[in-house]
């Protein structure tokens, strides 16, 4: 599944911009998350580097588009952003963001479609970028973007992802050497967090939407700094 974000301030433009996905869903038999944001301050304001596809308007009231991309890409470099506009000479500002693209309204859905799939060309993962897990007699294959975070559970990992949870009969260390990737850190013996998930850590806890996770003594350092490095761009 692509994680897609839209962040525009006009309700009809969001549900536009939905009505074209919806459409490459059924062309193009894709898949798609979709987070709705109404100003760039409530996308700042909550972001989590979960998505592949980011939808921004240029022309919002308070944090404009170009504002609101300045501050993206202190948090996150490496995202694919389209700026969606009705002016096409705020476009070319888009280079200084790194912009892949952009579309102007009002929006054509084939027009869209073939600078979408231009994108999600590039969200293509690799063979390695998944993993399969026995659960329960059943065999999953889950994408690492989607797992949230691993946990112990008596003979078990649990690994939570996005779209459920799966128990396989494993230790963490054979857990963890087979999802290891620099977005994934250990804050305790019990949990190996996708650093992506991470919304906040206050003093020796971490949170991952919901979830409150404990960041162990002996595995403080160690995370801290591979937080620190992930938020810096050391992906």
């Amino acid at each position: 599944m692509i994680q897609v974000a839209i962040v525009e301030d006009d309700a009809r433009e969001r549900e536009r911009i939905k009505e074209c996905l919806r459409y490459l869903e059924e062309t193009e038999g894709a898949s798609f998350g979709i987070a709705e944001f109404e100003s760039g301050i409530s996308f700042i304001g909550s972001y989590a580097p979960v998505y592949d596809i980011i939808f921004m308007d240029i022309q919002m009231p308070g944090m404009d588009g170009m504002e609101t991309a300045r501050e993206l890409r202190k948090l996150d470099s490496t995202v694919i952003l389209i700026f969606v506009t009705s002016m096409a000479q705020f476009a070319i500002q888009g280079y200084e963001v790194d912009a892949m693209d952009f579309i102007l309204k009002p929006i054509n859905k084939y027009g869209f479609a073939m600078k979408v799939k231009r994108a999600m060309s590039r969200t293509t993962k690799r063979e390695d970028d998944f993993i399969t897990v026995r659960a329960e007699g059943e065999t999953y294959r889950l994408r690492l973007a989607d797992i949230t975070y691993l946990e112990v559970s008596g003979h078990y990992i649990i690994y939570h992802t996005s779209a459920g949870d799966y128990s396989e009969y494993a230790t963490m260390k054979e857990a963890a050497a087979r999802v290891m990737k620099p977005y994934f850190a250990r804050c305790s013996q019990s949990y190996l967090v996708n650093l992506r998930f991470v919304s906040a850590i206050k003093k020796d806890t971490v949170y991952i939407a919901d979830k409150e996770l404990l960041i162990s003594r002996p595995q403080r350092k160690q995370f801290m700094e591979a937080f620190a490095k992930y938020i810096g761009g050391g992906k």
